[in-house]
């Protein structure tokens, strides 16, 4: 026999029970049998609580409400929206989902055991001083905080969390101080103190502009030579999908002559599924990428880092991802147009792409010496 609740009526009609659950004052029908009963307290259960939530509201006892609503989601902790948003088939599949594991465990560390409504501003601003005095640079933490924002609207989409849980705001430092380019006689020294198989990363990091992430997941079969284009000419590129990329977007990369040597000599004979850049047959791993640019990098006499500045506040130091700011500039600097640049690079928003842009003041001043070419020629024709 069905357990009495008080808002919970049924009728039984030939046999039959039918179930009614009371809802705004009015009886609402749910179903018949168990599968009805269990609606009707399911429906009862959360008139109830809309009920006692628009008292508290009422009251100003805001607190009391999300405490409500965050024991009814199904993710308490922020370490179950953590558990759920990792284990995502489409979050597993993204070339950062190592970093991101990363991430996460910093977010844990400090957030791990706070419920799913205790993310406000203040606890963010604490997590962002302790992370500096670890270490961390102001774009690490930015990341960081970003990734907590996308599990957060994953789960609220998802259903998984009531959208009054939601932080008020994801507080981001956005300090515009961005990574620099290499210089040819710096690329020569690196590439000359470096092993052969991390040469051929950097120079497909050189003339590609990919991220770290995409170059050493890069496979066989996204490697497409001497095709020939409709137009009838042949043409060598990297097709990239929407799971192989950090934004999600499909991008078709050039390559040049340059790197076609490279990769040719390193996919012969190898499966369609092999990668393309291993090291002693094995793929490469973000951090082992971060430590051999170090030690490369101080064997060349380059400084190496995000941290080291100069006396206006610029860095001075390299990193591997400088490597695609510097191929993004060349491809400017030679004339393309944003609109082509970023069908290469994968830049959604207009104003990261602008960040690794970074023209050189003498090219900047052919400005001048372009511009005063059509006026010469109308004085000419006026003559």
């Amino acid at each position: 026999m069905a357990e009495k609740i008080k808002g919970v009526t049924s009728r039984t009609k030939n046999g039959v029970e039918y179930w009614y659950a009371l809802v705004g004052g009015r009886r609402k029908y749910c179903g018949k049998n168990e599968e009805g009963y269990e609606l009707a307290v399911l429906a009862r259960h959360e008139a109830v609580k809309n009920k006692t939530v628009r008292k508290l509201m009422g009251l100003g006892m805001r607190d009391e409400v999300k405490q409500i609503q965050a024991e009814e989601s199904e993710l308490r902790t922020v370490t179950d929206l953590s558990n759920w948003f990792m284990q995502l088939p489409l979050v597993q599949k993204l070339p950062s989902y190592y970093g991101r594991i990363s991430g996460c465990a910093h977010l844990l560390a400090y957030f791990g055991k706070h419920s799913v409504d205790q993310i406000g501003t203040e606890g963010q601003e604490r997590y962002r001083e302790l992370r500096y005095k670890e270490g961390a640079a102001p774009g690490t933490v930015d990341n960081e905080i970003s990734l907590l924002r996308t599990m957060y609207r994953k789960a609220k989409k998802a259903k998984k969390i009531h959208a009054d849980v939601m932080p008020g705001e994801f507080i981001t430092a956005n300090e515009v101080n961005p990574r620099r380019t290499i210089t040819d006689d710096e690329f020569v020294r690196l590439t000359g103190a470096a092993d052969s198989d991390f040469r051929d990363l950097l120079i497909c990091g050189y003339e590609t502009a990919m991220r770290k992430a995409e170059i050493i997941n890069l496979r066989v079969n996204q490697v497409h030579t001497g095709v020939r284009h409709i137009s009838g000419k042949v043409v060598d590129y990297i097709d990239l999908g929407i799971f192989d990329t950090k934004t999600g977007t499909r991008r078709t990369i050039p390559i040049s002559a340059t790197l076609k040597e490279v990769i040719q000599r390193r996919i012969e004979g190898l499966d369609a599924e092999a990668y393309v850049f291993t090291k002693n047959g094995r793929p490469f791993r973000p951090k082992y990428v971060t430590l051999l640019m170090k030690r490369y990098c101080e064997a060349a006499g380059i400084p190496y880092g995000d941290k080291i500045l100069n006396s206006k506040g610029e860095r001075i130091g390299i990193v591997f991802h400088c490597l695609r700011h510097t191929r993004t500039t060349k491809w400017v600097e030679m004339g393309f147009s944003d609109e082509i640049i970023r069908r290469a690079t994968g830049h959604r928003d207009l104003r990261a792409y602008q960040n690794y842009v970074k023209l050189d003041p003498a090219v900047v001043m052919r400005l001048v010496e372009d511009g005063t070419k059509p006026v010469q020629k109308l004085r000419e024709s006026a003559l």
